[in-house]
């Protein structure tokens, strides 16, 4: 079976008033949860095993993503809003990013927007090899650059 990995931020440290987010200023600990729990039983239903990789703020949250990712295949790492889209995170985003490039090379790596798009995240490359357009067509890895969508 193919496995997703989320990278996100812990749910125990989102809406963290020590922390504030300046990207998700309204998002908390309950609609991360929710959206991690929502994704893995849609993803279950679409045939893919989903885990998560949940970090902190700490100097030690690209080795914790090291040690994931260097133990497994994962066809698809979804890196969260949270680490992705707020601007105190895009050191840590840039070394996640790296590690991915040298760690898991051939998983495709795809982004959400919040904790209610990873599906949407995942759509976009599975299954593996094609991709959607903006209006859910898929169209193949390969003709990706050529592919014109017709929908209005």
């Amino acid at each position: 079976m193919s496995i997703v990995l989320n990278v996100g931020l812990d749910p125990r440290i989102v809406g963290d008033p020590d922390a504030p987010s300046t990207a998700f200023p309204t998002v908390d600990s309950v609609q991360v949860q929710a959206g991690l729990d929502a994704a893995a039983v849609e993803l279950a239903e679409l045939g893919l095993d989903f885990e998560t990789c949940l970090l902190d703020r700490s100097d030690h949250a690209e080795e914790q993503f090291r040690a994931v990712v260097s133990q497994k295949h994962y066809d698809i790492i979804v890196f969260g809003g949270g680490v992705r889209l707020e601007p105190s995170m895009t050191p840590l985003f840039e070394k996640l990013i790296n590690v991915a490039r040298t760690y898991a090379p051939t998983s495709v790596l795809c982004f959400n927007t919040g904790p209610d798009s990873t599906v949407d995240a995942v759509r976009r490359w599975w299954p593996r090899g094609q991709r959607r357009c903006g209006h859910g067509h898929l169209s193949s890895h390969e003709e990706r650059n050529l592919h014109a969508c017709s929908a209005p």
